[in-house]
């Protein structure tokens, strides 16, 4: 096998890896958290309204505060629209519009007692009460935090259900069992919402608040846009349940994140600024705490530059080292008595990779399930959308969202390509001063495989960049500035260095 061939497989590998460690943080999203963003996805069909407009009906007896009319999503953002599409594909019958009112009306009834208490008298609740009733406990609908220590997610949601089948065998309850849906459909539904929450996972939070904007809007009275949606505070320990890696590192990052945000917009920061800030300063510190564990092969690293003209000397003394096993040792000793001299480590550098990549999964997790992030947006872009998932909806282009978008990944990318040739630039302008000795066909092959490790690289992270939250572009853009200027640095003393040596 050619060893580029060998050399893509492996970076190939890499990505795998990057993919699969990914998943290895967990979301810090609790049953609770799920449970209001299901809701966010399903809050029903019922359009409420304060008072009585055309085609609208009490929603309790007796009560002229609040009316409803019955208003059914076809979005396939919302969960009874994406379960009525799947379910029309499947040729799987769809419950009757009764059934979806019956539900929401069941719904309202718990929210109420819950937000009013059990003696809530339903004649009198006004309609700013069941607006904030349903705002502060419709997630009740999938969930029942009294229900002992069993799973509590999706168990009223059942619940309901039964009570539903119950109510058919009530004359003049409303609903009969023509009404109700199969247990394929209700199969599909569980399938389809979950579906839509599983890549709901900024629920990092050190403040219970409402946070994101979750769910879909259909444009109807009670709902025109996207919600926000409570989330639960997490602690150290909660993170530690969730695995070594959330505990160690995970949590702390998010946690940082969170206080910055936070400290930003006490101070009067604008919400989508704060949380560039607050990256910006996460960046500053992770680098620099990497840069602090690894000084001493950065140390290596920056001689490695200044030796580029001898070891090219050496390179070129033994011109036929590609093919003539004799050069070949020969030059590898003359190599390693350099690199001894000068206490340098060439595989070093596989520690840096170790190090980096556990941080780089941790930071990865961290800014996807910050909770803060999800909420507010720069330049119309919330930072915890994906780059790619953005530029590809078309409404996205007539906000400026994608335009923000765009121009966040095209920055991110010409700074990563920057960072990465940087150093590669420095060594062939000093590799022109030696260029008189020839070139050696091992040197080459060498300097090939490098560049072509680069690239590939350089290329995995502009991918994973389009591919990734848009917070990570603005941490890759960030840290890729951060290590431009750590070369050009570290460049400016080995030239101070060898001036001083020369004199």
């Amino acid at each position: 096998m050619k060893k580029r061939t060998k050399l893509t497989i492996g970076a190939m590998t890499v990505l795998a890896g990057v993919l699969l460690l990914s998943s290895c943080t967990a979301s810090f999203c609790s049953d609770l958290d799920k449970a209001h963003i299901l809701y966010a996805f399903d809050y029903g069909v019922s359009d409420y309204y304060e008072t009585k407009v055309d085609g609208a009906k009490q929603v309790f007896e007796g009560n002229n505060n609040v009316f409803y009319k019955a208003v059914m999503p076809t979005s396939n953002s919302s969960g009874l629209g994406k379960t009525n599409t799947d379910a029309a594909k499947a040729g799987i019958q769809t419950p009757t519009t009764e059934y979806y009112v019956q539900m929401d009306k069941l719904v309202l009834t718990k929210a109420l007692k819950k937000s009013k208490g059990e003696s809530v008298d339903f004649t009198k609740v006004t309609y700013a009460e069941v607006i904030e009733a349903l705002d502060d406990y419709g997630y009740l609908k999938f969930f029942n935090e009294n229900d002992g220590d069993k799973p509590k997610l999706w168990n009223n949601w059942t619940v309901l259900n039964d009570e539903l089948k119950a109510m058919t065998a009530v004359a003049g309850s409303g609903i009969v069992m023509d009404d109700l849906p199969t247990n394929d459909y209700l199969n599909i539904y569980k399938k389809d919402m979950n579906s839509l929450i599983a890549s709901s996972r900024s629920c990092l939070a050190i403040d219970k608040a409402d946070y994101g904007y979750y769910g879909y809007a259909n444009g109807a009275h009670y709902r025109e846009n996207k919600a926000a949606v409570e989330i639960q505070a997490k602690d150290w320990g909660y993170a530690w349940k969730k695995g070594p890696l959330e505990g160690l590192l995970v949590f702390p990052i998010g946690w940082l994140t969170e206080t910055f945000v936070k400290t930003f917009k006490n101070g009067g920061v604008a919400g989508g600024v704060a949380q560039l800030l607050a990256i910006f300063l996460i960046t500053f510190i992770v680098r620099s705490l990497m840069l602090v564990v690894t000084i001493k092969q950065t140390t290596s690293n920056a001689k490695m530059q200044a030796l580029q003209p001898e070891i090219a000397k050496i390179q070129n003394k033994y011109p036929n080292s590609n093919h003539n096993n004799y050069e070949k040792q020969q030059m590898a000793a003359e190599m390693q008595k350099l690199y001894k001299k000068h206490h340098i480590n060439p595989l070093g550098a596989l520690l840096v990779m170790v190090v980096q990549f556990p941080v780089f999964i941790c930071v990865w997790g961290a800014l996807q399930g910050s909770a803060s992030l999800s909420s507010d947006s720069f330049l119309r872009l919330h930072l915890s959308d994906n780059i790619n998932t953005v530029l590809f909806n078309g409404a996205n282009w007539g906000n400026g969202s994608a335009i923000t978008a765009l121009f966040l990944f095209l920055f991110m990318a010409a700074a990563q390509v920057v960072a990465m040739l940087l150093p590669q630039w420095i060594q062939k302008a000093k590799r022109k001063k030696i260029a008189s000795l020839g070139k050696n066909p091992a040197q080459n092959e060498q300097q090939n495989r490098m560049k072509m490790f680069t690239y590939i690289m350089m290329a995995m992270i502009i991918f994973m960049g389009f591919m990734l939250p848009a917070a990570m572009g603005v941490y890759w853009f960030f840290g890729a500035i951060f290590s431009i200027g750590q070369t050009l640095i570290i460049e400016k003393i080995n030239s101070a260095r060898a001036k001083k040596k020369g004199k």
